[in-house]
């Protein structure tokens, strides 16, 4: 089973994350603060939802714009 490294911001503690949990936002087993979620692929988001989740993430955002004309 696939899974992805976290670092903790709080302790600086690696946690290991399957790639099933993408998406969800979990604990640190050492410290128990939270982790922010993770996403391994891009996510598209359209108008109605892009600022609630830029807003809401705790960590950088990387955005790729494009239109069809």
């Amino acid at each position: 089973m696939t899974s992805y490294q976290i670092k903790c911001p709080g302790c600086g503690a690696v946690n290991r994350i399957p790639a099933d949990k993408e998406g969800v936002a979990g604990t640190c087993g050492n410290c128990r603060a939270k982790l922010p979620p993770l996403y391994s692929t891009p996510r598209e988001l359209h108008d109605a939802d892009f600022d609630a989740f830029v807003a809401a993430y705790p960590g950088p955002v990387l955005a790729e714009f494009w239109a069809p004309w």
